[in-house]
């Protein structure tokens, strides 16, 4: 691509090479896509799941929901870190892994204390 220089942009006709090589911006492929896709499946179960087996608002829920609910909530963060940990051994940055692994341990440690507290009864 060329592009006349102010200098000559008064002479047509007359055009010089650019300083500066055009911009090309990144595009995702899909494989990458559909991690970000499998990830975002793994926060919605982690998260949206668990509330179809007990309601955030049962004092006294029965123990296999409970549970059930809990293993939900692993089951996503175990998907997430699993596309994130695709993600990183393909694109070799270390960043796409914790991004991926901090949502998921949140998950894990929201669902440890919601399932004691749905236990315990409180």
């Amino acid at each position: 691509m060329v592009t006349p220089t102010a200098g000559n942009s008064h002479r047509p006709g007359v055009a010089e090479e650019r300083a500066q090589a055009p911009i090309r911006w990144p595009h995702p492929n899909s494989r990458d896509l559909s991690l970000v896709g499998l990830w975002a499946v793994g926060i919605f179960v982690a998260l949206f799941v668990p509330a179809l087996f007990v309601a955030p608002t049962a004092k006294n829920p029965p123990t296999g929901d409970v549970w059930l609910a809990f293993g939900s909530t692993l089951v996503g963060s175990a998907v997430m870190l699993a596309a994130a940990a695709l993600l990183w051994r393909r694109k070799a940055d270390a960043s796409l892994l914790l991004m991926g692994a901090v949502p998921a341990v949140s998950c894990v440690a929201g669902g440890v204390i919601l399932a004691a507290t749905k236990l315990s009864g409180s």
